[in-house]
């Protein structure tokens, strides 16, 4: 079976699925590039060059990002983030009594070892989180003020900055990194990508979310969710736009060494338990199937970066393949991870 004809089956077999509306599926090998989608939108097939929310795939730019800054010199990993925020994060980490933000380096951003809350997915003092009022539709606009009001007033930190091997998955770490690269390059963070990645990469359907911009439609289940002014909210951590092919190329180049120096790949790891069997490195995560569940394959490990709205976008070393894709679909957040897995070893 050639690969086409094997994304073309793995792509039908997920479309069949009533809550998978659209879908798109593409594999880098080599200089190849193999794809597969279904669905309709706007009057048209859903195609490599549909553009869709990556979600937090887009946390792979603003990665992308710091290491260019750091090889340009203009940070290191160990720089304190407070450094770039004087007097706006004073005791956004305050563990056991003792404010401990002035530990929290680039490094504790990156591999989500600085132990600060989540404010996307974590419970507020009165129970609700932000992603369950934009899954119920409540849009909304917000800003850093916003976001360190959150974490510092209504959550609590998890553990003190680079504790051992923990680490807890927190949009606020990149929220915050997404501020420190327009901070650092005097650009809005729209042009710091134009300039940095979308311009050199010749990606053209690419971008952070703004309200009016197309895109297929963010779906819960049945349900169409409409929060386009939360959506520009969030851009470095969670609203960028991209196509199949873009995200392919842009993802291809990552792990090519065409962004940044290769020696930043060297250090990725260590390869901190997120949850099973999620592990974030520095600003990746590691998707890895053990031995002992199907599809029974040592070395099957992915690197690279998900997304809730249904992405991935992913390196499989061990088969050299470079694999992106949606379902399109805020439920079953399984269900893009086995679509690689079948994806890697087509």
């Amino acid at each position: 079976m050639t690969l086409q004809s094997a994304l073309d089956r793995i792509v039908a077999a997920e479309h069949r699925h009533r809550d998978v509306h659209e879908i798109a599926l593409g594999v880098f090998e080599g200089e190849t590039f193999t794809h597969a989608c279904r669905g309709d939108w706007q009057g048209a097939p859903v195609g490599p060059e549909t553009p869709f929310l990556i979600a937090s795939a887009s946390k792979l730019f603003i990665t992308a990002m710091i290491f260019q800054l750091v090889a340009e010199g203009r940070l290191t990993l160990e720089t304190p983030a407070a450094q770039l925020f004087p007097g706006e994060l004073d005791r956004l980490h305050v563990w056991k009594g003792e404010d401990l933000t002035g530990r929290i380096t680039l490094r504790h951003l990156l591999n989500h070892s600085s132990g600060l809350p989540d404010y996307f997915e974590g419970k507020r003092r009165d129970g609700s989180t932000l992603a369950a009022d934009l899954f119920a539709g409540r849009d909304g606009a917000y800003g850093l003020a916003q976001v360190l009001a959150w974490a510092r007033d209504e959550m609590r930190p998890a553990f003190a900055p680079g504790t051992g091997m923990r680490a807890l998955y927190s949009d606020t770490n990149f929220y915050l990194l997404a501020e420190i690269v327009a901070r650092v390059t005097g650009d809005s963070l729209d042009t710091a990508l134009a300039r940095r990645i979308t311009g050199p990469l010749g990606l053209t359907r690419t971008a952070f979310f703004r309200p009016g911009m197309a895109a297929l439609p963010l779906r819960l289940g049945a349900r169409v969710i409409e929060v386009p002014q939360a959506l520009a909210s969030m851009p470095g951590d969670g609203g960028a736009v991209s196509c199949l092919v873009d995200l392919a190329r842009f993802t291809r180049a990552f792990f090519a060494g065409g962004l940044f120096p290769a020696r930043f790949l060297e250090d990725l790891h260590p390869w901190r338990r997120v949850f099973f069997p999620l592990r974030a490195g520095t600003g990746v995560l590691r998707f890895a199937i053990p031995r002992w569940l199907p599809p029974f394959r040592p070395g099957l490990e992915f690197i690279g970066h998900s997304g809730i709205s249904g992405t991935i976008a992913f390196a499989c070393p061990a088969h050299g393949r470079i694999i992106v894709g949606t379902v399109n679909q805020l439920q079953d957040r399984g269900r893009p991870y086995r679509m690689m897995i079948k994806a890697a070893l087509a």
